[in-house]
């Protein structure tokens, strides 16, 4: 098997569900086939680079950098291989939440594709195939977004696809400039060469590509398109968005200034600093003022995602390996989040706590099984978000900014999340809910299997903790050029 089959799977599951159009009553069933398929070839591929090292393939036999390559190495492959089972999740998910007008409408082939966009940008080894995933992944979640075309889906179709039709502009624009630089757009020769073209337009290069990516991973001042857009499709499209849109972008940021442009990472790395500190800071605050579930989430997935960047802002294996953990749990815990979110609002018809109460007595279970999630999100030991933190907060202490940004984060991540609790949990039932039959096994199953895995972490962190310091050595050269240990 190559790793082609990871891009390949859910490109061809989407063509078979188009020929498919009118044939209804299978859609689902195909769906959650292929999308087992596609995890399959996920754990494939991360087992290969765990057990040989880096998995190439060059298509149709032509050599790098005139044919197109797709390149695993352990950074890209977990990431691959958790988008798949994320994905299998939402496709069973999906089963009762998304309904007949939007799968006819187009909803699965849509999914397939944005699936094969994400996984073709964590493989690619072209900056133009990485453009033309990220097109992939843009237009097939502009058009998830609006399905079903009710006014507010339209309103936050708006809210998403304009700042990232910016990010694309600018991505395009980099790959003008980095192309006339170097003369390639292969990420390996782009190693070897950015460190010879002229430190100003290495610098140029850098800060259009991080301000590009950034856009995509909700960065400080480009974040108010996600809590405007997050909280309007449904659940299991919010729940595929916050588990893995942004981390893309994340993942761009981290691939570009850590294995491309190590060299110009000292152009970035001071704004990339200040940039983090506000997204924490901005992203925990706006969790604590809004009602909305979902708009609650979004805004702690906003304050949360730049703890991802630690790695390249302190350049350390140690800070690199923390923050790869901590973007892994990070993928579980936000999609269990909206999971749970979506069995709520199916008992209750709401989203918004204010018209939510006892819970906690009329679906015990619901209450345990949220609470999982919720207490690995805040970093309370022995959860499983405890231990990427403590990695964390160590080596964030060569930055006191980072280090005081994180900490309070935490503590507004704790009173966010308590407010959500104590309003919907423990407090009195508000209004009589109106009487909805059990939730289907299809809507619940994915969530209580998603807290299952993030208990199973809580207690063994120890093998992600090795995962991810082996795929930290892989930005060793960036480490030594930028002056951290090894």
């Amino acid at each position: 098997m190559s790793v082609i089959f990871v891009v390949l799977i859910p490109l061809l599951m989407a063509a078979i569900l188009v020929s498919l159009w009118n044939v209804p009553k299978g859609r689902k069933v195909i769906a959650i086939i292929g999308s087992g398929a596609h995890a399959l070839a996920g754990a494939w591929l991360l087992t290969t680079v765990i057990q040989s090292g880096l998995v190439t393939k060059n298509i149709s036999g032509w050599i790098p950098p005139f044919g197109i390559e797709f390149r695993a190495d352990l950074f890209s492959a977990t990431l691959v291989a958790l988008a798949s089972f994320i994905g299998l999740c939402v496709t069973i998910y999906v089963h009762s939440n998304i309904d007949d007008e939007r799968t006819n409408f187009g909803f699965h082939p849509l999914f397939f594709v944005l699936l094969g966009g994400i996984s073709g940008a964590f493989v690619t080894a072209d900056l133009f195939n990485m453009f033309v995933w990220f097109e992939c992944i843009l237009l097939s979640s502009f058009v998830l977004l609006g399905l079903g075309g009710e006014k507010k889906q339209l309103r936050g179709s708006l809210n998403y696809v304009i700042p990232n039709l910016f990010s694309s502009m600018l991505f395009l624009t980099g790959l003008g400039l980095i192309y006339g630089a170097t003369g390639t757009l292969n990420m390996a020769q782009l190693a070897e060469r950015t460190a010879q073209i002229n430190p100003s337009t290495a610098a140029l290069v850098t800060v259009v590509f991080v301000i590009a990516f950034g856009l995509k991973a909700a960065l400080f001042p480009f974040f108010s398109w996600l809590p405007n857009s997050y909280h309007t499709p449904p659940t299991a499209v919010a729940a595929l968005f916050a588990g893995l849109l942004t981390k893309v972008g994340i993942y761009a940021i981290i691939r570009f200034v850590g294995t491309i442009a190590p060299t110009t990472a000292s152009a970035v790395l001071p704004i990339l600093t200040i940039v983090c500190v506000l997204t924490i800071v901005i992203g925990s605050i706006g969790a604590l003022a809004h009602t909305s579930l979902r708009k609650i989430l979004g805004y702690l997935l906003i304050g949360h995602i730049a703890f991802m960047l630690l790695g390249l802002i302190v350049p350390s294996q140690a800070s690199m390996a923390a923050a790869y953990f901590y973007m892994l749990n990070h993928i579980l815990v936000i999609t269990c989040l909206f999971f749970f979110v979506g069995i709520i609002q199916w008992h209750t018809g709401q989203i918004d706590i204010r018209k939510i109460g006892g819970l906690q007595a009329k679906y015990p279970a619901l209450a345990i099984g949220m609470a999982i999630p919720t207490l690995s999100l805040i970093g309370i030991p022995p959860f499983s978000g405890f231990w990427p933190k403590i990695g964390l907060l160590q080596a964030a202490t060569d930055s006191p900014i980072f280090f005081a940004s994180i900490i309070f984060s935490s503590f507004l991540t704790l009173l966010a999340m308590a407010k959500v609790w104590m309003t919907i949990f423990w407090r009195a039932e508000v209004t009589e809910a109106p009487e909805m039959p059990p939730c289907p096994t299809t809507k619940a199953l994915p969530a209580y299997l998603l807290a299952a895995v993030i208990l199973l972490i809580s207690v063994f962190p120890a093998p992600i903790a090795d995962l991810t310091n082996r795929a930290a050595k892989e930005f060793a050269p960036y480490f030594q050029i930028n002056g951290g240990d090894q």
